[in-house]
């Protein structure tokens, strides 16, 4: 694969793929209606009553198409049905990597001056190397620190601890989701969509202003023909968890960038440096602005356009481009009842096998959370409905890409999950998958030491660290991911609104489990696993010397092996 950003032609076969995703496939379940954030009323949605899940719970789907042999017929007929054919369509603007924009984001993307106390930069969350994301169940932050507590900024990945906090966990909320194709998302961004665009066009985030009822306007920050990547990029700085630390504590987030923005354009003595002769070549002025900070990074992450996957060679033509393994997996995934399948597409549609909607999953909950009180403790994460402010919306979170979805792991908006099979067994039953992933007997937890949830490679770490047992890493992990799933079983009692609720379904046997994780994992492109092919995107040790300023994050992993 050339090491550019993606040829036209590759947009063309992609916008294709995303007419017809979008356009023919039926939802498994009903998806959330637009709500009172993005313009008008929702229709609410309760999932199955207890009636028809338990008389699907223990079936496979019908049709099981577990037949190799008849796997490329079958799916080749349920491409024809659905008019999923590798067709043009209208390609979509996204800048290249060598665009002059974009080198210049690359660099920002990598600078630690972006980070208040200097210890961070946007690529310590989001390196191309860990899939886009960190590799972590949940993100460090600031101040990170090796396994023998050394100051270790640049250690990115497993290794990589806080130095803050009681026994070194990470004080991050969430997992770090991946920045590849981020420029096919022009709907929502972060598990909350809390930057999001409206149907109208304009994009509301934590800045805007609300109206008398409690609706979020335009952000008037925002320069003319933001992009959503722009929009984004003006927030992890502001997180005192995330990139802030203690900087600038007490002023607003306009004031903070101003501050950082100091640091660039030469304003501030203690911090000489280039970058304003960086800026002339990216837009023509030396005039170094936070808007322009933030509209290159935003050029530099919609370049990441990863998507030459074997899925996209099958419908390009290549029979021989999956197994026949991944064959029976695409049916199952794509097919609904009649065609043996499970429906997968409903929610993972378009572009980016996402519907960029919030969907009640009830995937476990662990990790500092976001200060909602589940009734027991303060330490949950209400996910969507603290960003609408709507019960409904209650422990939904936005539906993420498949695409690399091999390289994107732990999974789960606190990583939870390390392998796929993990993740669609939930599916199955989530009380069930839950318990099992703390060991619970009796709705006790942690009744095997040997839980699946110490062996998350993060936990392990931590375990080691500081000789700790996994049970007490985190007390609450088992209470708060057991009150998602008893309200998710509210929602489908109809007890409790919910807006996309997961509904029951047939169970998948292991087999189909197998099946349709191999499908998966031919969604991604072998670009992100090759160092080279990636190398357009990373700030490398031989960059430091051309880099703007003395402070660019050249990551390496725990074993100092140059990321």
């Amino acid at each position: 694969m050339a090491n550019n950003a993606i040829s036209a032609g590759r947009l063309l076969i992609f916008g294709g793929l995303f007419f017809a995703l979008f356009f023919t496939f039926p939802l498994h379940a009903q998806e959330e209606a637009p709500g009172d954030d993005r313009g008008g009323p929702g229709n609410r949605q309760g999932g199955n009553g207890p009636g028809e899940g338990d008389r699907q719970g223990d079936r496979p789907p019908r049709n099981s198409n577990d037949d190799l042999e008849n796997a490329q017929e079958n799916l080749q007929a349920l491409i024809t049905q659905r008019e999923l054919i590798a067709a043009s369509s209208q390609a979509l603007d996204l800048p290249s990597i060598n665009d002059v924009k974009a080198q210049l984001g690359k660099q920002l993307f990598f600078a630690k001056n972006l980070g208040g106390e200097q210890s961070v930069a946007c690529a310590s969350c989001h390196h191309p190397m860990l899939g886009g994301g960190d590799n972590l169940s949940l993100s460090v932050g600031v101040d990170a620190v090796n396994e023998l507590a050394q100051s270790s900024h640049n250690l990115l990945g497993l290794g990589r601890f806080n130095s803050n906090t009681v026994n070194n966990l990470p004080s991050v909320a969430r997992n770090a989701p991946t920045i590849f194709n981020l420029g096919f998302n022009d709907r929502g961004l972060f598990w909350d969509s809390r930057v999001e665009t409206r149907r109208n066009g304009v994009i509301v985030t934590p800045d805007s202003p609300t109206n008398e009822q409690g609706r979020r306007l335009n952000d008037p920050n925002l320069p003319e023909n933001t992009t959503l990547a722009a929009a984004q990029a003006r927030f992890p700085l502001t997180s005192p968890e995330e990139m802030r630390g203690g900087f600038f504590p007490d002023s607003d987030n306009q004031t903070l960038r101003a501050a950082l923005t100091a640091r660039f354009n030469n304003s501030d003595n203690d911090f000489p440096s280039s970058w304003p002769s960086t800026f002339t070549q990216a837009f023509g002025s030396d005039e170094v602005t936070f808007d322009k900070i933030a509209e290159a990074i935003g050029e530099y992450e919609r370049s990441m356009i990863f998507i030459d996957n074997p899925w996209q060679e099958y419908l390009d033509g290549n029979d021989d481009a999956l197994t026949a393994e991944q064959k029976v997996g695409a049916i199952l995934f794509f097919g609904g009842q009649r065609e043996g399948g499970v429906g997968c597409s409903g929610c993972h549609r378009g572009p980016t096998f996402s519907s960029n909607r919030h969907q009640l999953v009830a995937y476990p909950q662990f990790g500092p959370g976001k200060g909602n009180d589940n009734g027991s403790t303060t330490n949950n994460d209400y996910g969507r409905e603290n960003i609408s402010n709507n019960a409904e919306d209650r422990f939904h979170f936005r539906t993420p890409t498949l695409l690399n979805i091999a390289v994107t792991a732990p999974y789960g908006h606190a990583g939870a999950y390390q392998t796929l099979e993990e993740v669609i067994s939930h599916y199955n039953d989530p009380e069930a998958a839950i318990n099992r992933l703390f060991s619970a007997q009796d709705g006790i937890a942690f009744t095997d030491d040997d839980a699946p949830f110490c062996q998350l490679p993060q936990i392990q770490g931590l375990m080691q660290k500081n000789n700790q047992h996994c049970q007490n890493l985190y007390p609450n992990a088992y209470a708060n991911s057991m009150a998602v799933v008893e309200h998710l079983q509210q929602a489908r009692d109809e007890e409790v609104e919910a807006r996309a609720p997961l509904r029951a379904r047939r169970n998948l046997s292991p087999e189909q489990i197998s099946h349709l994780a191999a499908f998966l994992n031919a969604l991604t492109d072998p670009c992100v696993i090759d160092r080279e092919c990636l190398n357009p995107w990373i700030i490398n040790e031989i960059d430091k010397d051309n880099f703007p300023d003395p402070l660019p994050l050249v990551a390496h992993d725990k074993n100092d092996n140059n990321l």
